[in-house]
């Protein structure tokens, strides 16, 4: 990945960056603003040179882009070009502005700062405008001092992400999607737009219509990529839709990916990817995690934080191989491909609601809001913490009704699901090469947002599009154990039912059970490989919000561990 940040010339804040970053960086720069002199503006990259860079233009202009930028079929500096020739900050909107990516704009003496408009890279930043960042690590070493917040601390615990602008330190804060910064008067500022979000009114639309309205939209994206060298691309498979959508689409674009599965010999995954390779004609490497042994030499806290900007949304969750698996994806290819975010064409919340809709405040506290009782100290509040998710839902989403259609429903996939939930494993990734999410487009979540239920249902309209691109490739097993095309027999159906008609309050509850009464209730925090990365094995920084004899949930227990990395090695308090 590249990253980048802009602040104040300080000294001591520059010293921080070059300190950490540099001696691990494939390429750093330390920069004055064109036209900014009061700025400074680090650039760098952890792996790949090519995916940070500063291009100057004339008359002090200038474009810096980190990540993976497309503008129609252009990518790199041609991209950026385009961009800075195009971009007014009064109406830009994202039109013809893809993939995920960071990018800072000079121009005609104003400074703004944009990222992908569905917000899935993170801008970040503080109450007081005093810098901006492309990554949580740079803003970490940016502050002078960092406090817990504990509301944050709790939703990162449970869910993998924090809810709208906060994060779980009270003095960084998260850009929401559809914003810009922009420089004025001696700080960043942020600028609201339109979401690039162009839903498709259904009206009289056939299921033929939607089908070739779905199809058009998705070989309209996956065209932008016959530029890219017909090798240039790694992805990884697995025996659902997506995959299979995924690699006939690029196929179609003319590139033959080198693929990754991960699992077993009997893992529902793999044999469909074996499939699917063999299908294609396309090299498949088959990685059995199971069988990974911890290398010689574990990685550092600093190699942790470093290639994870600070934490993943899994915690640090098989830090010991991550990173090698990563590189080792990223090693053949110049890009790596993902079918992440497919869910915009099927349901993703697994609820049906009906005509009535179902009530907000529940909705929220039972899938954003769920917790163990007993892995929490006394200092949780239940009634303040939902409290306080559903005003960021609120803020995110827009939503100011007490109930949510189906429709609102579906919305929430784009609006919440790609920025929060995907988005974090889609900055780490880039962390080691370009990267490509084409599913988490505006482009496409648009168009998928006037499919029906009946459409989603089982992924029955995704699978017509798979036909009508390669009619052989839809008859390939899938994980899913039926025929994609006519859908699941009657035990699957009731199976799904009790899933899409679980009331809301169950959805709280029966988790949270299951947890509790699973045969690892409890789980040895110290027994943990995450507790080699610690000095001060009590953890006394998150012995302050959990009872840590009690958690009993391991990717709970490996974000738990991720805070207190975190606290010991940057410096965190516990002063809330």
């Amino acid at each position: 990945m590249s990253s980048l940040a802009v602040f104040p010339k300080n000294a001591a804040k520059a010293q921080r960056l070059h300190q950490f970053l540099q001696p691990r960086a494939s390429s750093y720069q330390e920069l004055d603003v064109p036209g900014f002199p009061e700025l400074t503006l680090v650039l760098w990259a952890a792996d790949r040179a090519s995916t940070t860079f500063f291009l100057p233009l004339d008359d002090n202009d200038f474009i810096a882009v980190t990540g993976t930028l497309f503008v129609a079929d252009k990518t790199g500096p041609e991209a950026a070009r385009a961009l800075h020739e195009s971009f007014d900050a009064a109406s830009f909107d994202w039109t013809d502005c893809t993939g995920q990516f960071v990018a800072v704009i000079g121009k005609a003496g104003e400074l703004h700062m944009v990222n992908d408009g569905l917000g899935s890279w993170k801008l970040y930043s503080d109450t007081d405008g005093s810098f901006a960042s492309a990554g949580f690590l740079e803003a970490s070493l940016l502050k002078d001092s960092l406090s817990f917040n504990a509301q944050g601390v709790y939703e990162y615990a449970f869910t993998g992400f924090v809810l709208g602008e906060a994060t779980f330190v009270n003095e960084i804060t998260a850009v929401m999607p559809h914003h810009l910064l922009a420089w004025q008067g001696g700080a960043f500022k942020t600028i609201e737009k339109p979401t690039p979000i162009k839903a498709i009114q259904r009206n009289n639309a056939s299921f033929d219509d939607m089908l070739e309205l779905q199809l058009t939209a998705l070989r309209a994206r996956f065209s932008k990529f016959a530029t890219l060298p017909p090798d240039a691309v790694t992805s990884s498979v697995s025996g659902g839709f997506d995959s299979r959508l995924m690699i006939a689409l690029l196929k179609e674009a003319g590139l033959r990916p080198n693929l990754f599965v991960y699992g077993a010999d009997d893992d529902e995954d793999v044999p469909p990817s074996k499939a699917l390779a063999d299908y294609f004609g396309l090299p498949l490497n088959h990685v059995d995690r199971g069988t990974f042994t911890p290398p010689e030499h574990l990685p550092t806290v600093e190699d942790v934080l470093y290639y994870f900007d600070g934490w993943k949304d899994d915690g640090l969750a098989d830090f010991e191989h991550d990173i090698t698996d990563r590189k080792n994806r990223a090693a053949s290819a110049s890009y790596m491909a993902n079918g992440k975010c497919g869910e915009i064409y099927r349901h993703y919340y697994y609820q049906h609601v009906g005509k009535r809709g179902i009530n907000l405040n529940a909705f929220v506290r039972g899938t954003f809001g769920r917790h163990v009782p007993q892995m929490v100290t006394a200092r949780f509040d239940r009634h303040s913490f939902e409290a306080n998710v559903t005003c960021a839902f609120r803020a995110l989403t827009g939503f100011d009704g007490t109930r949510l259609s189906q429709e609102d429903l579906d919305y929430l996939y784009p609006k919440v699901r790609i920025c929060h939930d995907a988005g974090r494993d889609i900055t780490v990734n880039h962390r080691f090469s370009h990267a490509l999410y084409p599913f988490a487009e505006a482009e496409l979540s648009g168009p998928a947002l006037a499919l029906n239920y009946e459409e989603r249902l089982y992924g029955k309209l995704e699978a017509h599009v798979i036909a009508a691109i390669d009619p052989e490739l839809i008859n390939i097993p899938s994980a899913y154990g039926y025929d994609l095309l006519k859908g699941p027999g009657l035990a699957y159906r009731l199976k799904m039912a009790a899933s899409y008609h679980r009331p809301t309050w169950l959805r709280t509850v029966v988790p949270a059970l299951k947890t509790m009464l699973s045969p690892a209730s409890a789980i040895d925090m110290a027994s943990l490989p995450e507790a080699t990365l610690i000095t001060d094995k009590t953890m006394p920084a998150m012995q302050r919000y959990f009872n840590l004899d009690r958690v009993c949930d391991r990717r709970t227990a490996s974000r738990i561990y991720a805070l207190e990395v975190l606290a010991q090695y940057v410096g965190i308090t516990t002063n809330n």
